[in-house]
């Protein structure tokens, strides 16, 4: 699954949020590259503790439910799940 991420900062300091993880996906880099790539390793573990809690993972927004402040960009993240591990 594709998240819509909002990405602000300037050269040097950038900082992702994944609006419908809020309040627990948040990641930095000093470029947009390294910010999205934390927030790609940031978003598994976020979401293995939602539902270790019990919460569902809720669904990707569509990109034009996303308002942006004046210098925001947006991007997407990728949840990548790791398959379960067979057994023996």
């Amino acid at each position: 699954m594709k998240y819509p991420a909002v990405i602000d900062g300037e050269r040097g300091a950038y900082g992702v949020v994944i609006p419908d993880m809020p309040g627990a996906c948040c990641a930095m880099g000093s470029t947009v590259d390294e910010a999205l790539a934390d927030a790609e390793e940031m978003l598994p573990e976020y979401v293995a503790v939602l539902e270790e809690q019990g919460v569902p993972i809720p669904p990707p927004s569509a990109i034009a439910d996303i308002e942006l402040a004046a210098g925001e960009m947006l991007a997407y993240v990728t949840l990548k799940i790791p398959a379960p591990a067979a057994s023996p």
